[in-house]
């Protein structure tokens, strides 16, 4: 008996490894709303990996891994009579995004294969915070306080939609996607609503 399961396990393995049931690829793409909604700063790319488990009756698995760097600068002043304060503040950050989707292809077996996906996502960013205030008195009075610290927020978890469709070039499968994710929380680098456009390529 446990020969005939390991010629079983053997034979899943082959198949897996043959690239019919598991496809590797990258995704990259841009936002479609910025990141913060003031003084946005961040990169206007999304790039990372991905890989998808073909399942039964045109279902499918996909998991990914996304970055993009994201930042702003916030700028705050106040003057009272011969006194007054400047206060510049600038955030940057690493996001980290790890989509799970459960998808479903129409036209299985068409060159062109509409696709419609949900799951969820999680989020992870590690953010510099670099605050400047300078205050400044007459005559000839200007004090610069300078304040730097590093942090990475809490967890997040989000519920993702995902739209597009998959067609074949030789043996390279291209998938340009739009994907929405509500996320749990925001803070001062990130945003809860995010839409974005991806382009995937697999093979």
């Amino acid at each position: 008996m446990k020969k005939y399961f390991a010629l079983a396990a053997l034979a899943a393995a082959t198949h897996i490894a043959s690239g019919q049931v598991v496809s590797v690829g990258a995704l990259g793409g841009v936002p479609v709303t910025d990141t913060t909604g003031y003084s946005d700063q961040s990169r206007p790319y999304i790039v990372g990996g991905s890989v998808e488990v073909q399942l039964p009756a045109g279902f499918a698995l996909e998991a990914d891994a996304l970055y993009r760097r994201v930042g702003n600068t916030a700028f705050f002043g106040i003057e009272s009579g011969i006194v007054s304060a400047v206060s510049t503040d600038h955030q940057r950050g690493n996001s980290w995004e790890f989509p799970l989707l459960g998808k479903y292809y129409f036209r299985r077996t068409s060159a062109w294969q509409p696709f419609v996906g949900t799951g969820f996502a999680f989020r992870t960013v590690g953010v510099n915070d670099n605050a400047t205030l300078v205050t400044s008195a007459s005559p000839g009075f200007s004090q610069t306080s300078v304040v730097q610290s590093s942090f990475r927020e809490p967890l997040e978890v989000g519920a993702t939609v995902a739209g597009g469709v998959r067609f074949h070039y030789r043996k390279l499968a291209v998938l340009p996607q739009v994907r929405y994710t509500r996320w749990g929380g925001t803070s001062g680098v990130v945003r809860s609503n995010e839409t974005s456009f991806l382009l995937g390529l697999t093979f």
